[in-house]
């Protein structure tokens, strides 16, 4: 009886361990229109501050606890997009927002609102 008492826990425990155990997240993001990758792109786990940021290929690796369902993705000139976590594997495509950039000033230490700007600023076009 002992032998089997001292199984049964042995057992139990094993079985918490492998239910708790975390997921490596990985994927690509990447621009809607052209298909590009976005560098730079802000990756969080709802509910939490765990995120991280995908590198110049788009690229981003991401380890979620247990329990955890979504993956807000958000960068700037682009709607935020929540994706559930249905996989090891998520590759996104993000949607340009026009509008959003006409009221973003992009510093040198940060991104601000437009109105809320005190000093000059100037716009930059693609050529």
């Amino acid at each position: 009886m002992k032998k089997l008492l001292q199984s049964f826990f042995v057992m139990l425990l094993i079985a918490t361990s492998v239910l708790a155990q975390d997921k490596t997240v990985t994927g690509t993001v990447t621009d809607q229109t052209d298909g590009s990758p976005l560098p730079g792109v802000s990756v969080t786990i709802v509910g939490t501050k765990l995120g991280t940021q995908t590198d110049v290929n788009g690229k981003y690796s991401l380890r979620a606890p247990s329990g955890s369902t979504k993956l807000i993705f958000s960068f700037i000139g682009y709607t935020n997009k929540t994706v559930t976590i249905n996989g090891t594997t998520l590759n996104v495509t993000l949607d340009s927002d026009n509008k959003q950039l006409s009221e973003v000033v992009v510093v040198g230490y940060g991104t601000q609102l437009r109105k809320d700007v005190t000093g000059s600023s100037s716009t930059f076009k693609r050529v």
